[in-house]
């Protein structure tokens, strides 16, 4: 956010506009949690900035900041132990990908790191953001799984634990940095601090 800023010139504190955004992302989906609209996040995020800047008295653009964020997203270095462990999974079982993304940069992102997978769902895909169910019934029936079926893996509580327990998948919660659970999220089926750990546990090494 303080790129932002400093490329559009804002005279603003970054720190504000980033916790602006993050409430104007939350009211957004608030203005649609019994009807949901799915918007692309350039979309979303354009409608987020204008929101911030305009509550902000801030001479911004919108659409150029979206754009900065996307970018920088498309630039994201995958964690160190992710290649390894998609190549020691991927010899026992199919592994595909569902994001909460834009095609464009998560696919950039993908390429830049070098992971290659034969299934990646987008939330543009499915036309629809996790933790709605719709994303991973589309996910299931893309990859012709029954959600029972399928360990989800993720880092988020809300969209990777809550979202796929409410079809059926087991979950996997990969939580690096020790947080608390939400409370109204269910327990995950297994709980991991790395992707080295989870290989360890869904591989067990043979005496």
């Amino acid at each position: 956010m303080a790129e932002i800023c400093a490329d559009q010139r804002l005279d603003a504190d970054a720190a504000e506009v980033w916790r602006r955004f993050l409430r104007a992302a939350y009211l957004q989906r608030a203005e649609t949690h019994d009807e949901p609209v799915y918007h692309t996040y350039q979309e979303a995020w354009t409608n987020q900035f204008e929101r911030v800047f305009k509550l902000l008295k801030l001479q911004g653009d919108p659409r150029a900041a979206a754009l900065h964020l996307k970018k920088r997203l498309a630039e994201a270095r995958a964690f160190d132990d992710a290649l390894p462990a998609i190549q020691a999974l991927e010899a026992h079982c199919p592994i595909a990908v569902l994001s909460n993304a834009d095609n464009d940069f998560l696919h950039a992102c993908l390429d830049r790191n070098g992971l290659r997978f034969r299934t990646v769902i987008s939330s543009e895909d499915a036309g629809a953001i996790k933790p709605h169910p719709n994303i991973f019934r589309f996910f299931a029936r893309r990859i012709s799984v029954d959600p029972q079926n399928i360990l989800y893996v993720g880092d988020n509580p809300i969209p990777d634990i809550l979202g796929p327990s409410r079809v059926g998948m087991k979950v996997a919660w990969v939580n690096r940095n020790g947080i608390r659970k939400p409370r109204n999220v269910p327990f995950p089926d297994i709980r991991v601090k790395s992707l080295t750990e989870l290989v360890r546990i869904l591989i067990p090494t043979r005496e």
